[in-house]
């Protein structure tokens, strides 16, 4: 019976995570960018340097957890289990892309370093921006819920020059809706917060 009752609480929780509404496409999620009219296009490095995710703990495509009635946590993935460095960069080049600006994403892995990767964008001749997430997830509960978050935010030129550095960080309610929903919505406005800023927001300026 408790075995059985156990399914039935996992079964639930599963089916509300995924919930039955539809979810949010990668151009619906995309952040408002506040990026200068002079940047025409940019190529975007998204970086997991998550510790868990590094050691083999946790997938790349690890977004959080979610717990039981009694405390019980489940690791709760992106949808289509995607990498959450290309899930997060399709957002961010959809973001770019309505304010008219040539966004491609590079594609990363944990184990490369960001030396490696502004040698990389180095041969892109055109300016970059790489996001190192240090952490990045949430913890969700019936009676208690969060989210975190802690990035780097480089900015390089076109010759992958640093222009800026500067780290991010922070904590966020969950909402009440489908949680890939609401984590989406969360990811919007993060990325907004970190645009509108004024280093970064210099930086872009060709």
């Amino acid at each position: 019976m408790l075995k059985l009752g156990k399914l039935i609480a996992i079964a639930i929780t599963t089916l509300y995570l995924s919930g039955c509404a539809q979810l949010m496409t990668a151009e619906q999620a995309a952040p408002a960018i506040n990026a200068p009219a002079d940047l025409k296009s940019i190529t975007i490095a998204v970086v997991d340097k998550r510790e868990y995710v590094i050691n083999g703990d946790k997938a790349p495509s690890f977004e959080g957890l979610s717990r039981s009635n009694f405390g019980i946590p489940y690791s709760q993935y992106t949808p289509g289990s995607q990498p959450m460095t290309s899930y997060l960069g399709d957002r961010l080049v959809a973001g770019f892309s309505k304010q008219g600006i040539k966004a491609e994403l590079y594609s990363t892995s944990p184990s490369m370093s960001i030396e490696r990767i502004r040698d990389a964008l180095a041969e892109k001749n055109q300016p970059s921006i790489i996001i190192a997430l240090n952490e990045w997830k949430y913890d969700y509960h019936a009676f208690s819920d969060s989210s975190w978050y802690n990035v780097d935010v480089l900015v390089l030129d076109s010759n992958a020059k640093l222009k800026v550095e500067k780290n991010f960080r922070g904590e966020n309610d969950v909402g009440n809706g489908v949680i890939s929903n609401e984590m989406q919505t969360i990811y919007k406005h993060r990325f907004e917060h970190i645009f509108l800023d004024r280093d970064i927001e210099s930086a872009l300026t060709l």
